[in-house]
């Protein structure tokens, strides 16, 4: 059985830690959209079968931004991730309809086994709902969070790593689209990230290695030609480099976790939280 699609919303300000995105990729065919500027485009290209949205501090406009999503699209589960916490967020987020609210760090055994059971309600198949009449709004506390200047001088940089990481990438491009020399560049990205912009996109390269080795349809070579690398040796190097294993061991081994867990399971899973 082939798997869902989820549509990663990723609402966190600089860079996000894409551990739980690589995790999803046990249960999902996992594609991710750069904030909510072009949520209702991605969601009628790539066709979703569930949502996660991931947030750090949640603010106005992105919570409102998920709100719609579910007016619009009543048939879509939503998952929501928040660094940022409260009573009020979490009340809001399920008269929102959202069908589960967790707060990071999230454990990785629960947050596996939230998105198998996610993927299950996927699969089964449901009549088509009304929209819903929800109350536009957002909790009390919460305020409007904009992104620090820094980081969003730096973000076209960011998304032209995004757009282009399985490509032949370019600093002076990533440079030039942010309207800076790289020199400039350079100096700003360290200063905001604490990492260089080589760093950054080798791991960017990494991590969605990682993610595709847990999905577990391609060859390690493949995986390696998919992120950007013109050499299977060097990939492993890398990838050693960065994980502490070798990429084949890491693909064995998060799968081989994966089965067991899927043993000891039973075959029915009540659902987690409010209905879709």
């Amino acid at each position: 059985m082939a798997k869902p699609v989820l549509l990663w919303v990723d609402c966190v300000s600089g860079i996000a830690d894409p551990e739980h995105r690589i995790r999803s990729a046990q249960s999902f065919e996992v594609v991710q959209s750069e904030g909510t500027r072009r949520i209702d485009d991605e969601i009628t290209r790539h066709k979703p079968a569930a949502l996660c949205f991931e947030f750090d501090y949640p603010d106005r406009e992105r919570l409102l931004a998920m709100q719609s999503v579910k007016r619009s699209h009543p048939r879509l589960p939503i998952l929501m991730l928040t660094l940022g916490h409260s009573e009020s967020l979490a009340v809001w987020a399920f008269r929102t309809r959202v069908w589960n609210y967790l707060v990071k760090p999230v454990p990785g055994i629960e947050l596996s086994e939230t998105l198998r059971t996610l993927a299950s309600i996927c699969h089964r198949t449901s009549p088509p709902r009304a929209a819903q009449h929800l109350a536009m709004g957002t909790p009390d506390g919460v305020e409007d969070r904009p992104i620090s200047a820094e980081v969003a001088r730096l973000q076209p940089g960011l998304d032209y790593v995004t757009a282009h990481y399985h490509e032949r990438v370019s600093a002076d491009a990533a440079a030039k689209s942010c309207g800076l020399t790289r020199f400039e560049f350079s100096r700003r990205f360290r200063a905001a990230f604490g990492m260089t912009f080589r760093d950054y996109l080798m791991k960017a390269r990494i991590n969605e290695a990682r993610r595709l080795l847990v999905a577990g349809d391609i060859s390690v070579t493949g995986v390696a030609y998919s992120v950007g690398f013109n050499d299977g040796s060097h990939f492993a190097r890398m990838f050693r480099r960065v994980t502490g294993v070798h990429p084949s061991a890491y693909r064995d081994s998060d799968l081989a976790r994966l089965h067991e867990r899927r043993r000891r399971s039973t075959d029915q899973v009540e659902p987690l939280a409010a209905s879709v």
